[in-house]
């Protein structure tokens, strides 16, 4: 608790994630001190009176009208807690409880049959206003229109049962009313712990590992776990869903009653433990879960010898583990282990014969022990993150039941496993690197029928069209394809690379990602301008630098991220005129140019504005690219210009983006500041990064700025002093200044910004002193000073000179190590990330 208030206060909780709780309290303290806060403890459900008191002894540091607002379901919490007597909220009106359940229970379009309006008003009446009773039972209603189901449902017993409010048991009968099937899925969802934001896709497979759910004659079993993850969540047991771009469900979080139903079925088989949480572990139990700072090591109160036939096993480590505890290797019926952030994994790992599910991800191992290769059952090996690991056990094909191999980011992977087209049950694997020898060749995949992402490494090693071709590229399902030749006289020496990567078409229709890096040839192939690419929203076309035309972008309909880079003959991005490709441009979002030093234009014909949807624009090293680009770029948001070795000025044409918020300038060393003609057309901007720019200082222009919320100047030796303008651009959030040799002071009117909350100083040795008016800063959270010699002595704690200018700051850090800002440098928009699966 104290720590989720810590995280709350000062925006962050991860400087204290090791602390012991009276250096946690200290820390709150110290943020609390003399404040008036109003602090919110949402849901309480802690019985434990000394708790609170402890609690609320830490509290007590506040100013006058420090206010503590506490929420629980529990009247003995409230009667503990509370300083004045407890508001009990009201129940919903009839009315009100009628509307939630209607919306569940009916279409949006649907009439109402009178007769099932009558029975579900009756059942309302059993839920005694309770909005969650109301939405379950309109949930579990929703597909039923024969007037016995509604009447069932009214009839149960269950809303007889003692000790029970209202939602538990609509909640009950809800789960009661599930196919047994579906009521083993849900009740497993108990080995997450609460509030916890879950994987769909984890949790369909922990499904299938464990043998609840199976594929049958027309459905993979994935598919199948999609249906009862989808009839769950319309019964309202999951909630709080998160999508990717696709709309598909990604995350889903669990009500707190929910989940106490779910461990209410499952309490004897199924368990979490979070960060030491002490558990008595019942002989029967068969799913466990452990999260926290070192959850391999906290086995000491954890006593899983008392267990039979443990099945699933899952650690969630936040930092490094070590190995995995000797104990959970002895479980020979676990069919699921997960745990991540290990620094070898033991070669004990084959004895668990009955394995199905391994995910060692984020580990720190260069090699996997060969007995793994013992473990016939298992289905999904997930290495992701993976950085060092340097190869796979040759005996990897003997796992004939391999379903899923996935390598996401494993960079230093040089080679795959032999004969892996031997592995005919492989649905999913992220990453192959093509050989040299027979048995490593790309033929190797021509059996495979693989779904999902996939990139193909080193195909500078394929000599022959024909091993291209029997890849058979054009029957696998995949979604995002990347193929990538390596940077070496092999590359440069493949004759017929152009017809290689002609037979490599993949099966067009549901790709959505395709990402080219060193191809070779003068041409792309013409599959890559087929409008069957309907579904294409992202492609990257990188180092292709013998290619003289591009594809015909015009006819991809769907696009959305286009990013082009080191491509040195290339002049216009599309050939063909506007009438004939207006759709493929239309829908484009985010459009990166790099290191194009022939491009002069976007197009070879003129035509009206078709980036009606352009949000990001990402310009590097193009020396030669016309200003007529900013021109008509209406819904622009994002805009950066980086390594523009000739660039002076900004053009004047950026003070028509009217929507532009986020400006990132980097490394153009000649450009020396921004006009005011410019600078007056910025009135929208919010984020504005200024890198590397050698000759830039700041200007009276910078007036004009009055919405801005972040600033940063790094790298900029010409920069003495922040400007009075300063004074002007009141909405300031965020400054931070980096790597300023000849900056000496900063100007008095810094007190004039009474929204700044964070201050970051890096590496400004001649900076003489903090102004007098810092102290005027009440909003200010966060003070960062390092590697700055002179105010570093006359801030400290107490003695300093300037000490008593900041001692209001929740947050002081003063360091004398040396770091600096590097800036974002072109990758402003910071998590995008849709290129083939991998940051751009």
């Amino acid at each position: 608790m104290t720590k989720v208030i810590i995280g709350s206060t000062s925006g962050n909780s991860y400087d204290c994630e090791d602390l012991d709780l009276e250096p946690l309290q200290r820390r709150l303290q110290e943020l609390l001190r003399r404040k008036r806060y109003l602090l919110v403890l949402d849901d309480l459900w802690d019985e434990e009176q000394e708790n609170w008191l402890k609690l609320k002894s830490v509290l007590a540091c506040g100013g006058k009208g420090a206010s503590i607002l506490v929420t629980t379901r529990l009247p003995k919490v409230a009667e503990i807690m509370g300083t004045v007597p407890a508001h009990k909220l009201s129940m919903l009106s009839d009315k009100d409880c009628w509307e939630l359940f209607k919306q569940r229970a009916f279409g949006p379009n649907e009439v109402e049959l009178t007769k099932l309006v009558a029975i579900g008003k009756e059942i309302l009446k059993k839920c005694r206003g309770v909005p969650l009773a109301a939405i379950t039972l309109g949930s579990l209603l929703r597909f039923k229109r024969e007037e016995k189901e509604w009447i069932y449902v009214k009839d149960s017993k269950l809303w007889s049962l003692q000790g029970e409010n209202s939602v538990m048991q609509a909640l009950r009968l809800s789960y009661l009313y599930l196919p047994v099937k579906l009521r083993q899925c849900f009740a497993f969802s108990a080995i997450f712990p609460k509030d916890e934001l879950i994987s769909k896709q984890l949790l369909i497979e922990l499904w299938v590992a464990n043998g609840f759910i199976s594929s049958n004659e027309s459905l993979e079993a994935e598919d199948i776990g999609d249906e009862v993850w989808n009839e769950l969540y319309w019964s309202s047991f999951f909630q709080d869903v998160q999508t990717d771009k696709l709309g598909m469900v990604t995350h889903f979080k669990m009500h707190d009653l929910v989940h106490d139903l779910a461990q209410s079925f499952a309490e004897e088989i199924c368990c979490s433990a979070y960060n030491n949480g002490i558990i008595n572990m019942h002989a029967r139990i068969r799913h466990f879960s452990v999260y926290g700072q070192h959850a391999s090591e906290d086995y000491s109160s954890i006593q899983l010898h008392h267990v039979n036939s443990l099945k699933t096993y899952i650690e969630w480590n936040f930092n490094d583990a070590g190995q995995l505890s000797p104990q959970i290797l002895k479980f020979n019926s676990l069919r699921v282990l997960r745990s991540n952030k290990l620094n070898i994994l033991s070669a004990s790992i084959g004895r668990l014969k009955y394995l199905r599910y391994l995910d060692i991800s984020h580990g720190m191992f260069k090699t996997l022990p060969q007995s793994l290769c013992r473990l016939c059952n298992l289905q999904v090996l997930k290495l992701d993150h993976c950085y060092d690991l340097q190869s796979l056990p040759d005996s990897l094909t003997h796992l004939k039941s391999l379903q899923q191999l996935s390598l996401r980011a494993c960079y230093s992977l040089s080679s795959s496993p032999p004969k892996i087209g031997t592995l005919t049950s492989l649905r999913t694997l992220s990453i192959y690197v093509v050989g040299k020898k027979r048995g490593y060749l790309l033929e190797e995949l021509g059996q495979l029928n693989l779904k999902g992402e996939l990139h193909i490494k080193h195909l500078e090693r394929v000599k022959s069209v024909t091993h291209a071709k029997e890849a058979n590229m054009s029957s696998k399902h995949l979604n995002q394809l990347r193929l990538s030749w390596g940077r070496n006289e092999e590359s440069q020496l493949q004759g017929n690379v152009e017809q290689i990567l002609e037979v490599l078409q993949p099966h067009t229709q549901q790709l959505d990602s395709l990402g080219l890096r060193g191809y070779t040839g003068t041409y792309f192939p013409q599959w890559m301008s087929s409008p069957s690419l309907k579904g294409l929203t992202s492609l990257e076309i990188t180092d292709c630098k013998n290619c003289l035309l591009l594809p015909k972008l015009g006819k991809l309909s769907s696009l959305k991220n286009l990013k082009i880079s080191n491509m040195s003959h290339v002049v216009y991005l599309w050939e063909e005129s506007y009438n004939g490709g207006v759709g493929g441009l239309m829908a484009l979002e985010t459009l990166i140019l790099e290191k194009l030093p022939n491009l002069i234009r976007l197009s070879r014909e003129d035509g009206e504005n078709i980036f009606m949807t352009l949000s990001v624009l990402e310009i590097t090293e193009c020396p030669n690219l016309s200003d007529e680009i900013l021109l008509n770029l209406a819904s622009v948001r994002t805009l950066g210009f980086h390594h523009h070795s000739k660039l002076e000025v900004l053009p004047n044409e950026i003070i028509d983006l009217h929507s532009l918020q986020h400006l990132y300038i980097t490394n153009c060393v000649t450009i020396e500041s921004l006009t005011d003609e410019v600078l007056k057309g910025l009135s929208s901007l919010k984020l504005l990064e200024i890198v590397k720019c050698h000759k830039f200082n700041l200007s009276e222009g910078f007036q004009y700025l009055t919405c801005l919320e972040t600033l940063v100047i790094a790298s900029c030796p010409e920069v003495e002093s922040l400007h009075e303008a300063l004074q002007h651009m009141t909405s300031l959030q965020c400054i931070i200044l980096s790597e300023l040799p000849k900056l000496e002071y900063l100007p008095d009117c810094l007190g004039n910004l009474s929204l700044l909350q964070e201050l970051i100083i890096l590496v400004c040795p001649n900076l003489s002193c903090l102004p007098a008016s810092i102290r005027y800063l009440s909003s200010l959270k966060r003070l960062c000073i390092q590697c700055c010699p002179q105010i570093e002595k006359r801030c400290q704690k107490e003695i300093g000179e300037d000490w008593l200018k900041i001692a209001h700051v929740q947050r002081i850090e003063i360091e004398s190590r040396k770091v600096g800002y590097g800036g974002r440098g072109g990758r402003c928009y910071g998590a995008y990330t849709c290129f083939a699966g991998s940051s751009v």
